[in-house]
């Protein structure tokens, strides 16, 4: 313990797991060995807890991760808050995966993690990318020369706004090709609005107009017999002056009867200057428009946005190439900047090798360079970078080789740009001398300083070195994990130095070594 090491994976726990009935670990930080005799579960293990990265297939009923949040993953919408990350996942006709408590697709699962979470496995030889090669030559750039970083980001920026720039000149000489049959049918749709020139509302008080044309029959009868309240007018206000009732209150009435007849006959006089079938036939036309858009004012916004196209094609030609010259323009400073990169990575590639080669020749590996051919330009550059090992290229290499090029790698970008996260190993030191093992040890212990590192060992060196030493046995056909006790632990190492037999010199040689990586 005490390696400062961030604790990234705080716990787990699995239900009904192969060949285990329950597994609950807390995992601390630094370097978490896990041994055992062959057939265990070790794999099982190590698989269930890559299951919860979406590494790995689910076999247990239930199983749960508890991580500390890490601005390496982006929980998005997951956010809850809280100061952890819990993932579980349950498996019953099928495997359903929750981020704090919401449902999600174990495809995003594994993106969203893949920042924070890394496996390295005996057979995982193909994955010593030229995009990762390039990444590490970059933090080696960054490290030794001042303003790197953001002329990185400059010139990606730079990309950018080419690649959008060419896709608008692409789309424009598509434009451009079939500009005339586009201008013709701009200028056939506004005129087809522009000869109806409809207004907004017009639609209503046309229809407004429909129902008064269709009641003004009705409406001439019942004025005209309305009409004769008239004639008893002065009797009614005789009566009134007699009884002493209120005359004011019935003039007022009369006369707003009077006004609003006079209105209603001033409009059945217009209506009558109305040509009724002009009227229907403008509601049909104005029907059909909004048939079609949707509603005056959508026909109009339409006819602006026509306007707006119509516009645009006639100056294409002179945007086409000012456009051109642009594009020209940008993918010339870009090339000379991807050139200018370029040299500065080869610089890099010369330190990074010196660098990875130091921990290559402690795990003996021969040495190790970088070769950058060209490519085409993209947002990284012109450069394609693999490594060269002895005439071998990544893909040619052992498991075991390739892994142990993968450790040294890891250490030179650890040492370059710090790190964070969890790498799960399997048996990196399968198949390899004691002096190796002993290197191999060495390097995970000095790279658990920046990583929680979980890894499977049937060597001793690497379970001396690890904070943590977790047991993987068989009891009564059931399996079982648990972390050791100081004791237990020299035990387990005696018996993977000697065998199960055991011995009092192997029982001293695993103190011996317990203390060395200790000190």
């Amino acid at each position: 313990m005490g390696t400062g090491a961030l604790r990234m994976i705080e716990r787990f726990f699995a239900r009904n797991l192969v060949g285990f009935r329950t597994i609950e670990m807390n995992f601390p930080p630094g370097l978490i060995a896990i041994t055992g005799p062959s057939g265990a579960g070790k794999s099982v293990f190590m698989g269930a807890i890559l299951s919860m990265f979406g590494l790995s297939e689910m076999q247990a009923d239930v199983a749960e991760a508890l991580l500390k949040k890490s601005p390496l993953i982006d929980l998005e919408s997951f956010d809850d808050g809280e100061g952890e990350i819990v993932i579980r996942a349950v498996k019953k006709e099928k495997v359903r995966y929750f981020l704090n408590n919401l449902t999600i697709s174990k495809k995003r699962l594994k993106e969203m993690v893949s920042p924070l979470v890394r496996h390295i496995s005996q057979r995982s030889n193909n994955e010593l990318s030229p995009e990762l090669l390039l990444e590490l030559l970059d933090a080696m750039a960054a490290f030794n020369e001042t303003g790197y970083t953001q002329r990185l980001e400059s010139y990606r920026r730079l990309y950018d706004d080419y690649i959008a720039k060419v896709r608008k000149l692409e789309t424009m000489r598509a434009d451009e090709k079939r500009v005339r049959e586009l201008i013709e049918f701009a200028e056939f749709e506004i005129s087809k609005i522009d000869e109806l020139a409809p207004a907004p509302g017009e639609d209503e008080a046309l229809m407004d107009v429909k129902r008064k044309l269709s009641k003004r029959e009705k409406i001439s009868e019942s004025i005209a017999r309305a009409s004769a309240i008239f004639e008893n007018e002065d009797a009614v206000l005789e009566a009134l002056g007699l009884i002493e009732g209120d005359t004011v209150l019935f003039n007022e009435a009369m006369n707003m009867l009077r006004n609003e007849f006079e209105r209603a006959e001033e409009m059945l006089g217009e209506l009558e200057e109305v040509d009724v079938e002009s009227v229907l036939d403008r509601i049909e036309a104005l029907a059909s428009l909004k048939r079609r858009y949707g509603s005056i004012e959508e026909a109009l916004a339409y006819r602006d946005e026509k306007i707006r196209e119509l516009e645009y094609y006639k100056n294409i030609d002179h945007e086409l190439g000012s456009l051109e010259t642009e594009t020209e323009a940008l993918l010339i400073a870009l090339e000379k900047e991807a050139r200018n990169i370029s040299d500065i990575r080869a610089a890099a590639a010369e330190k990074v090798a010196r660098l990875v080669n130091g921990y290559l020749q402690e795990l003996r590996m021969p040495p190790l360079r970088f070769t950058l051919t060209s490519k085409q330009l993209d947002r990284s550059g012109i450069d394609r970078v693999d490594v060269d090992v002895e005439g071998s290229s990544a893909e040619t290499l052992s498991g075991g080789e390739f892994n142990r090029i993968r450790l040294a790698l890891l250490l030179c970008k650890s040492e370059l740009s710090g790190g964070e996260g969890v790498l799960l190993i399997d048996e990196i030191d399968a198949n390899v001398s004691g002096d190796e093992s002993i290197a191999i040890a060495k390097l995970l212990k000095m790279l658990s300083k920046n990583y929680q590192i979980i890894a499977i060992s049937h060597q001793p060196h690497l379970s001396a070195a690890a904070d943590e030493h977790i047991l993987v046995t068989k009891e009564g056909g059931e399996s079982v994990a648990r972390p050791l006790t100081p004791q237990a632990r020299v035990e387990e190492i005696s018996r993977m130095i000697a065998g199960e037999g055991g011995m009092e010199e192997a029982t001293d040689f695993a103190r011996k070594i317990i203390k060395e990586f200790s000190a």
